[in-house]
């Protein structure tokens, strides 16, 4: 049952107005129930104020009579007080039944019950000293007159003042009891307050909700309508409100609606119908126009045929291709003029054609009067072929043009335009297919370089210089025939392949010699007599490679080989000089990661004094771990010094030395001086001095006991920097020495030039010493220019007794360094020797 509007605003005022009365009712109670609680409270205080009031007023009386017989005291009469007593004793009655005290009693009842204790101890003092008094000396009666005044006194002041206090104490305690409520009831008002407020914001809300609910469910209907859905159900209709009224002029609206979309529909699906007639007979006459257009236009040559194979009808591109108008083409089966065959050869073809209805292929025809035409043919059957209906659709595709860039780019792909040959890419094609068809047939290949032809090409130009390849290529042709696949695989070098009857090198080695003989021969060119020089190399499968690429990579490596040493010549052994080859590449890639590696080593020979045999210094040099193998430094010294890893090895070992050979001089108190290799790329180094003095020193190593080697070669690269270089280092404090001292060019003009400090004799001048008295002659000459000049001498290379004895006989102011003493030791040699601290000399013969 649905309420109607202006009662659902009936109910919510109603709600309203019965919150408000509640809510006055509820705060009245409070406020009364607070009057009558103060109310009591001041009705008890004023009660109980009074009766004190009177009961301090009564035993003030009291006290006077008293304090009055009490002057009475001591005259020797025994004075009458039990009237006194008596009042006091009623007094304390009171105090204790006191109607008026109730409250007291109840909340503080030790302090009445106190006071009336005293008043009664009041009334016995005074019975006790009426009787003592009588007979009681002066001083007797003065105390007892004294103590029924101090009595009195406390009875007034204390027992009086508490009772005061503790009526005071209570209407205070009831004060806080109210202020408590009041406090508590003003609480409750603001929650009550703030109760009502939410409850009449979720009563107007709640209204709201209502209106705003039935509003929007028909306005949510009348939304869908619009949208087009006219079957929406509509509420509210039945009700007797405005509400009721909107959905029923809504659900009215909605009805007129159906009707006219029903009206509509039908008159669209009549419009789209005739629409779509319409289209598609223009649809119909633009297809025709465009296949007509197509048709005319194509580049392609497109003819139809009947069953029988006629053509019936042939656009433009068709008629220019084959030479023939419509009349022309139509005089026999197309088929005939595009294989040239009669009837009885293409029927069984053209049957299958009808039967499978598509066929493709390539033909090639020559039209009447016209040059040869390859062309693609497609034919596609149309419609089925029952009593002469349908037709027969071919398409014909000009590749005539195609083709023919084809063997021009198959001819520029495997021949070189120059000489005619075959180029490089044929040549291992087709290497690689003899291998392919027979890989345990050995083959032999060979590479010719014509030497210095650049300058034949610079001094006749390319013009000539193409001609003289070409006549080269033919002469090779004419020795090796065809069967070699002679080819010209780069400027001015040719390849052929050679299978060998017996032995491969040798007879491979006899043809490349004979083509190479061949070139040789005089060549004449316009006026010129050409005397032409040839390199060749050689290399066989499957000695030398297992395929085609790196045969020819050992060919490559052979002829410049052969150029190298010289030209005009035929290299054999191009294996060996590959694998040459990758080792030293294999070699330089895994030195540049040598020291991060830890495979770079330190060994170190001693320099011995030859006068007593005590080590004077070392040399410090590098040795080089890798895979397991332990490298030449004549095999990667070299490396390194191509790069500047020989710079960073160099400062690496200096620094290393240092500090080795400093710890060493710690253990043994002996100085010992360091040698190092200085390799002429460091001496290309800007600040060379400043960088090795900043190495050497954190080892605390001096820098004047460290030497520094130079070989003689390394004056030919720039001797003005060299000597530059070498005086800032020697200003540095390092000494200077020349290593192998007389294999170079260097001469004395050097010596006097360069801050040389110490020479280093080659070991060649030591070996034959023994044996050879030039060779005595050469070192004694040495010796005395050295002890002239007063330079150091240190003899490399003596391995013999033999050889100290003979040196020692030319002078003894020299070291030695050889194998006679020790070979290069690593550090852990010297360590052990040096272990306690001795030095070590060696027996000098």
């Amino acid at each position: 049952m649905r309420i109607s509007l202006p009662l659902q605003f009936i109910l919510f005022l109603g709600l309203q107005i019965a919150l408000s009365i509640g809510l006055v009712f509820y705060l009245n109670s409070l406020a009364t129930s607070n009057y009558q609680s103060l109310s009591r409270a001041t009705a008890g205080f004023v009660e109980a104020s009074k009766s004190i009031e009177s009961l301090r007023q009564s035993f003030a009386r009291s006290s006077n009579e008293i304090e009055a017989i009490s002057n009475r005291f001591g005259n020797g009469e025994r004075i009458d007080v039990r009237d006194q007593a008596l009042a006091l004793q009623q007094l304390a009655a009171a105090i204790r039944n006191d109607a008026g005290l109730n409250g007291l009693r109840d909340s503080l009842g030790g302090d009445a019950t106190a006071l009336a204790k005293q008043i009664d101890q009041q009334a016995q003092t005074l019975i006790t000293a009426a009787a003592r008094a009588a007979n009681a000396a002066p001083n007797e009666v003065a105390l007892l007159q004294n103590e029924l005044r101090q009595q009195r006194s406390q009875i007034m002041v204390q027992g009086f003042g508490a009772l005061i206090n503790a009526a005071n104490r209570s209407l205070e305690t009831t004060l806080g009891m109210l202020r408590g409520t009041t406090e508590s009831t003003s609480h409750q008002y603001l929650t009550l307050l703030i109760i009502f407020i939410v409850l009449q914001f979720a009563l107007m809300a709640t209204a709201f909700w209502l209106l705003n609910h039935q509003l929007r469910q028909l306005a949510n209907v009348t939304d869908r309508l619009i949208e087009g859905e006219a079957t929406a159900a509509l509420p509210q209709q039945k009700r007797a409100d405005q509400i009721g009224r909107l959905a029923r002029a809504v659900q009215q609206f909605r009805t007129t609606l159906i009707t006219l979309s029903d009206s509509r529909e039908q008159l669209k699906a009549i419009l789209k119908k005739h629409d779509d007639e319409t289209m598609q007979r223009r649809r119909a006459e633009k297809q025709l126009q465009l296949s007509a257009s197509v048709f005319d236009n194509v580049q392609e040559a497109v003819l139809l045929t009947d069953i029988s194979g006629h053509v019936t009808r042939a656009n433009t591109a068709a008629q220019t291709l084959l030479k023939q108008n419509d009349k022309q083409l139509a005089s026999r089966p197309l088929l005939e003029t595009l294989l040239g065959v009669d009837s009885a050869v293409i029927a069984p073809l053209w049957q299958q054609v009808l039967e499978q209805g598509y066929w493709l292929g390539e033909v090639s025809f020559t039209p009447e009067r016209a040059t040869p035409i390859v062309a693609q043919v497609s034919i596609k059957r149309v419609g089925e072929p029952r009593e002469g209906k349908g037709h027969v659709i071919f398409v014909l595709n000009d590749h005539t043009e195609m083709r023919r860039r084809e063997q021009e780019m198959k001819f520029l792909a495997e021949q070189d335009t120059v000489t005619t040959l075959f180029n490089r890419h044929y040549f291992v094609a087709e290497g690689n297919r003899r291998l392919e068809a027979n890989p345990r047939q050995a083959l032999g290949i060979v590479l010719i370089g014509l030497d210095s032809f650049r300058a034949v090409n610079d001094a006749l130009g390319h013009r000539d210089g193409d001609r003289i390849l070409y006549e080269v290529g033919q002469r090779l042709l004419a020795v090796v025939g065809n069967e070699a696949t002679l080819a010209r695989v780069g400027g001015d070098e040719f390849a052929f392949y050679v299978v060998p009857r017996s032995d491969a090198v040798e007879d491979t080695r006899q043809v490349a010699e004979a083509a190479l003989q061949a070139i040789r021969e005089t060549l004449s060119l316009n006026s010129y007599h050409i005397a032409l020089k040839a390199s060749g190399g050689i290399s066989t499968y499957p000695l030398d490679g297992d395929n085609i690429e790196d045969l020819l990579k050992t060919n490559e490596i052979a002829l410049s080989t052969a150029k190298a040493e010289g030209g005009n010549q035929l290299y054999v052994h191009g294996a060996k000089v590959q694998n040459q080859a990758r080792r030293r590449f294999m070699l330089q890639q895994a030195l540049e990661k040598a020291l991060g590696n830890r495979e770079l080593r330190l060994a170190y020979q001693p320099q011995v004094a030859l006068a007593n045999g005590q080590i004077s210094g070392f040399e410090v040099l590098m040795r080089w771990r890798h895979g397991g193998e332990w490298i030449t430094p004549g095999e990667f010294i070299p490396l390194a010094e191509e790069t500047d890893l020989i710079v960073r090895y160099t400062e690496w070992a200096l620094s290393e030395g240092a500090k080795r050979v400093r710890e060493w001089q710690r253990q043994t108190e002996q100085t010992f001086h360091l040698s190092v290799n200085l390799p002429p790329r460091l001496l290309l180094v800007d600040k060379i001095d400043q960088r090795l003095a900043a190495i050497a020193k954190p080892s605390g190593l001096p820098l004047s006991t460290i030497t520094l080697e130079i070989t003689e070669s390394s004056f030919g690269n720039d001797p003005a920097l060299m000597t530059s270089q070498l005086k800032k280092l020697a200003m540095q404090g390092f000494s200077i020495a020349i290593d192998d001292f007389g294999t170079g060019y260097s001469s004395l003009a050097y010596l006097s030039q360069l801050p040389i400090s110490k020479i280093k004799i080659d070991k060649k001048f030591v070996d034959l010493i023994t044996d050879d008295k030039e060779s005595c002659k050469l070192v004694a000459s040495i010796l005395a220019m050295a002890k002239s000049l007063e330079l150091d001498i240190v003899v490399e290379g003596v391995e013999r007794p033999e050889q100290l004895i003979q040196l020692k006989r030319f002078d003894t102011r020299m070291d030695i360094q050889g194998f006679v003493f020790d070979p290069p030791q690593n550090e852990d040699y010297w360590e052990g020797l040096f272990m306690n601290g001795e030095p070590h000399a060696y027996e000098v013969p």
